[in-house]
């Protein structure tokens, strides 16, 4: 073990107790500026497994840091030594027990029955004489809404996701009744590559004339485990 790999891991012990006891007389809010109960925060923290994996991350940070800027971290002879400066590793924990809550916490959408996009319009009763003010939605039966990825009328359902949940990007598979039927797009590198709305569509328009049959797929950020994305900025955009 060199001397950054020492220090690192020396640091993530130091660190994460540290911040524990920082968390002690401080506070820790959700998406929504609520405060996390204290319970909670001390249920994750109090677990070996999440207590193992916040350590590793703040292990990671502080070594790639270490390596990148050697200069700027204090020394006692030939080894590396904790200084203030390096505090801002621990916020880790912070970052962590909040991820960790955030799963727990979710919201309703509405959703596209076609390719699960959330980008939709419902019908809805207005009052027009009162600045067009919403009263409720039209829901007489499979009564179809507008996807505005998709370009198709479908029924739009409601769905319960994560609260930090939302659409990364997109991919084109068959349809279910077609000979494309659990396939990709050959266009596609993988399953795991996701592309922006306007690649996607590129690929619905490439299907050898109509005889082949392509789907839109919106992909939520958990659809995929490390996906790789072949677009920069805003999928949509």
């Amino acid at each position: 073990m060199n001397k950054f790999e020492k220090f690192a891991l020396a640091m993530s012990v130091l660190l994460f107790e540290i911040r524990i006891e920082d968390l002690n007389n401080s506070m820790l809010f959700d998406d929504d500026q609520k405060q996390i109960p204290v319970d909670i925060i001390d249920g994750i923290l109090d677990d070996p497994e999440h207590a193992k994996a916040i350590k590793e991350k703040i292990r990671l940070s502080v070594l790639q840091d270490v390596i990148a800027r050697p200069n700027e971290y204090d020394m006692n002879g030939d080894e590396y030594v904790y200084s203030g400066d390096i505090y801002d590793h621990a916020y880790l924990v912070d970052r962590y027990v909040e991820a960790r809550f955030a799963d727990t916490q979710t919201k309703t959408v509405y959703m596209c029955s076609h390719c699960n996009s959330d980008s939709v319009q419902v019908k809805a009763w207005v009052r027009p004489n009162e600045g067009m003010k919403y009263v409720d939605e039209v829901s007489e039966g499979d009564e179809p809404g507008w996807c505005d990825d998709c370009g198709l009328h479908a029924v739009i359902d409601t769905a319960e996701v994560k609260r930090r949940d939302v659409v990364i990007g997109f991919q084109v598979c068959g349809d279910d009744c077609s000979n494309e039927a659990g396939k990709f797009h050959p266009l596609m590198k993988s399953e795991k590559h996701v592309y922006s709305l306007n690649q996607a569509r590129v690929m619905l328009d490439n299907n050898h004339g109509g005889q082949e049959q392509w789907n839109l797929l919106a992909i939520w950020i958990a659809d995929v485990e490390e996906p790789t994305l072949m677009f920069e900025g805003d999928p949509r955009a």
